[in-house]
């Protein structure tokens, strides 16, 4: 379902065609998303990966649109994968409370929420340009006019549409509704949550 179709189907559902709502879809596709993201983060399109190498002495990596950090892991000199353990930030100052020691990162924790993404704390602080990788959680691109198509439109239609009517019902004040398309929303993410656990099952495990 691409955005000019959900547009229309959210218009039809709800038969408000007034200039308010109308300006207000926009807004109402985008905090559906967000929704769907904060009850699905595990969603296979919000994962996503930042690539980059370390700068000696900086013990920080800012990680852009990041909501939450899977993991972290670097590439020695002698190309093996390393992967960091996650700790507090706290135990990291704890670990190595002498803040100029360096060495191959060994740690990492959050350290802040900024308006951009994640900044990452490692310890010991980097000694060497080594490549490191991260792999996060942070929201896809969103329906728009200037975006057509995402992945949650092509394969979580039931989902995204019941939440954008839940959404429309919530900004039209109309409680009978509200409730409707909220029981829909919750019955169409349950039966998501069962068909990506089924994805992330091992067959041989797990069975169909």
């Amino acid at each position: 379902m691409n955005f000019t179709q959900l547009k229309t189907n959210i218009q039809n559902f709800i038969e408000d065609d007034s200039t308010e709502f109308d300006t207000s879809i926009p807004e109402i596709i985008k905090q559906a998303e967000n929704m769907i993201f904060a009850r699905l983060p595990n969603l296979p399109c919000y994962r996503q990966t930042q690539t980059g190498n370390f700068v000696i002495g900086t013990p920080t990596i800012n990680v852009a649109n990041a909501r939450m950090v899977r993991q972290v892991q670097l590439t020695t000199a002698s190309s093996n994968v390393v992967y960091l353990k996650h700790r507090t930030d706290s135990y990291i100052k704890d670990f190595r409370p002498n803040v100029s020691t360096q060495g191959q990162p060994e740690f990492y924790a959050t350290k802040k929420a900024t308006t951009s993404g994640i900044q990452v704390l490692v310890s010991p602080v980097p000694s060497a340009t080594l490549a490191f990788e991260v792999d996060f959680i942070g929201l896809e691109t969103g329906l728009s006019v200037s975006n057509s198509n995402s992945w949650i439109g092509d394969n979580a239609e039931q989902v995204l549409l019941s939440a954008c009517l839940y959404e429309s019902s919530s900004f039209l004040k109309a409680p009978d509704t509200v409730n409707l398309y909220k029981q829909q929303f919750d019955e169409a993410i349950a039966l998501f949550q069962q068909e990506m656990a089924r994805n992330y099952a091992s067959e041989y495990e797990a069975g169909i």
